[in-house]
């Protein structure tokens, strides 16, 4: 029989830690030691254990039935361990002098980050927030090793310790500049929307996007002439152009423009609220977090 008083239970932390990323690379970086040093604690774990534990399948290391069965009692004894050493000092957020790390897109920079740094800023007049956005395969990797603290983002699933929730939900809209030929009109066709040509916002250097997806359901194009990483230079553009714009109509609202429903259906613009599960013993992170929230019911998107 294993005696417990002779095992390394740092092994059921790097465990864990790969069973989660899946990688022994990524689990390197989380824990911020060497991958060999991973490599060998696994081997050690392996012996130990009298089971493989992982399985190579290409770039991923898939969990055996034994790893599948132990995932769950390690989990629940990490968590009790840690709740029991870690003892979380009472948040006072007027004394708080956090930076905030958050990784958020140009809607979410736009349209929620005003009213959450005024809310912040109205309790917590120390803590100082910066922003960034992390590309959306680095996300769960960086959030578990405590690069950033929330990451705001399309809705993806998520495994292991990542939570999400609902932050907004936009329906999106057609812009076009006050001086457009079609400005006067109440409302614009499907043919009216694709005879003029578009400006496309997106942060990757090439795909479709919403408008393009629902478009080729109905086997057409629209033609986009010009894109975007940014809607701030977007509407810039449309103020000088007799360019059609796609956005959220969250973000065309503050603009001198014209807006129309577009002249087909379009998914709304969904935004989730990401976090790691191990930021929720701390008081101070769960503040910050429900101050995202309200700054998020705080959004009138009807």
């Amino acid at each position: 029989m294993m005696k417990l008083r002779n095992f390394d239970l740092n092994l059921f932390v790097t465990f864990e830690v790969i069973y989660d990323s899946g990688n022994l690379t990524q689990a390197a970086q989380i824990l911020n030691v060497t991958q060999p040093a991973v490599s060998n604690s696994l081997a050690r774990l392996r012996d130990r254990i009298g089971d493989p534990l992982f399985i190579h399948a290409g770039k991923r290391m898939n969990p055996t039935a034994t790893a599948d069965e132990l995932i769950g009692p390690v989990r629940h004894a990490l968590e009790l361990l840690q709740g029991s050493i870690e003892r979380d000092v009472e948040f006072d957020p007027a004394q708080s002098t956090k930076i905030i790390r958050l990784s958020i897109g140009d809607v979410g920079e736009t349209v929620l980050l005003p009213r959450f740094v005024e809310k912040i800023r109205k309790s917590a007049p120390h803590i100082k927030i910066n922003v960034f956005q992390v590309e959306r395969r680095s996300l769960a990797k960086q959030l578990a090793a405590n690069e950033i603290d929330f990451a705001v983002d399309i809705p993806m699933p998520v495994e292991g310790q990542l939570r999400q929730i609902s932050l907004m939900s936009d329906h999106q809209v057609c812009a076009l500049s006050e001086t457009h030929p079609l400005a006067s009109k109440s409302a614009i066709t499907l043919e009216e929307y694709l005879s003029s040509e578009h400006i496309h916002v997106s942060s990757r250097r090439k795909g479709s996007g919403v408008a393009d997806i629902e478009l080729n359901k109905l086997g057409v194009v629209r033609n986009n002439v010009v894109r975007l990483q940014h809607y701030l230079a977007a509407f810039a553009l449309l103020e000088q152009t007799e360019l059609l714009l796609t956005t959220p109509a969250s973000l065309a609202r503050p603009y001198r423009c014209k807006i129309f429903d577009l002249p087909f259906e379009a998914p709304n613009l969904d935004l989730q609220l990401y976090w790691h599960k191990s930021s929720e013993r701390s008081s101070e992170s769960n503040w910050i977090r429900h101050k995202l929230l309200e700054a998020a019911a705080d959004l009138n998107l009807n």
